[in-house]
């Protein structure tokens, strides 16, 4: 364990010391992976528990400057440092929900708390992040010292945060490991923003069906809604042969046709937004960076089936304006 600790703390000056790279920190826990991480359970100092509640939380061992590395930021007191190891007094740093739940709120920083079979006091609050999903609910969460509460059965990731592109440092971090330690073994490096999509590939398999058959049912909704207002239109054609005899023109036709057809067309198109608005909320949780009343969207969907309605209208409606006015009276 004390060769590790060395080992890190030796590592991450070298990488902060090297150029292209602006910060590094290391963890045993890398947020949005397939792991289901650590967890301890916890009791803060004056909360009272509920009959059956879990007091399990999960959380994470950090090195300092983990929050500025991963851009979480601090809202409350301070980040981890050099001196938070073993021989000092334990500290964590809790997040946004861990202190509405167990401090009411309250400001965290101060508090006490017993976990990992000790008492911690709060040095920080840090804003909620996303810990192993993009589209989790908030969750409690809570930090410690690497230097503190690591001991050799704990996995060990490196953080690097590179101006340019990331995976141009890996020479320079494979040297610089190295270096430190010639017998430090293999390991694997890899854009952050690749290893995170594992913890995706459920999501962006039910994105792509869903996709589908949203398409689907776009398609049979216009296929619908054509043969609906095609056939309402060609049912007046002895209507039309009418005021084409009486001598109505074909362009007043048309347009008496569409504006009616369209009416009708964009009554249900606003009562079907109506309803979709109010369904939003089922699929809600299962969108990333996208809303789930999306404006373009909704609009996107109302254009198409608007254009697919007034073609429904006109097409048949300059059709039976080009019909003989006698043969359209003779007709059905």
């Amino acid at each position: 364990t004390d060769q590790a600790l060395q080992f890190c703390f030796r590592l991450k000056e070298r990488l902060e010391s090297l150029p292209g790279i602006q910060a590094a920190a290391y963890s045993q826990f890398t947020p949005l992976s397939t792991t289901a991480g650590p967890y301890a359970g916890v009791l803060a100092d004056g909360y009272v528990p509920a009959m059956g509640e879990s007091l399990d939380v999960n959380l994470s061992l950090v090195s300092p400057g983990y929050f500025g590395t991963l851009r979480i930021p601090l809202l409350e007191g301070r980040d981890f440092t050099e001196r938070d190891d073993a021989k000092a007094e334990p500290v964590t740093i809790v997040n946004e929900t861990f202190a509405r739940r167990y401090f009411h709120g309250a400001n965290p920083v101060g508090r006490t708390l017993w976990g990992m079979g000790r008492k911690l006091t709060v040095v920080g609050l840090a804003k909620d992040s996303k810990y192993f999903h993009p589209a989790e609910a908030p969750r409690p969460f809570f930090y410690l010292p690497f230097r503190q509460f690591y001991h050799s059965s704990h996995e060990l990731y490196f953080f690097v945060k590179t101006k340019g592109e990331p995976m141009l440092a890996v020479p320079a971090l494979r040297r610089a490991v190295g270096a430190i330690d010639p017998n430090a073994g293999g390991f694997h490096a890899v854009a952050l923003v690749e290893y995170t999509q594992v913890a995706l590939i459920g999501q962006k398999l039910a994105a792509s069906l869903l996709a589908c058959m949203g398409l689907m049912c776009l398609l049979l909704a216009a296929l619908g809604l054509y043969s609906v207002m095609s056939y309402a239109v060609s049912q007046r054609t002895q209507e039309i042969g009418i005021r084409m005899a009486m001598g109505a023109k074909p362009a007043d036709v048309v347009g008496m046709v569409v504006r009616e057809g369209m009416v009708l067309a964009l009554a249900g198109l606003i009562a079907g937004t109506g309803v979709a608005f109010g369904v939003t909320r089922l699929v809600g949780s299962m969108l990333i960076k996208v809303s789930a009343t999306d404006p373009m969207a909704f609009a996107s969907a109302v254009l198409f089936l608007t254009g697919v309605a007034l073609l429904a209208t006109w097409i048949p409606a300059r059709r039976a304006t080009r019909i003989d006015p006698m043969r359209a009276l003779r007709g059905e």
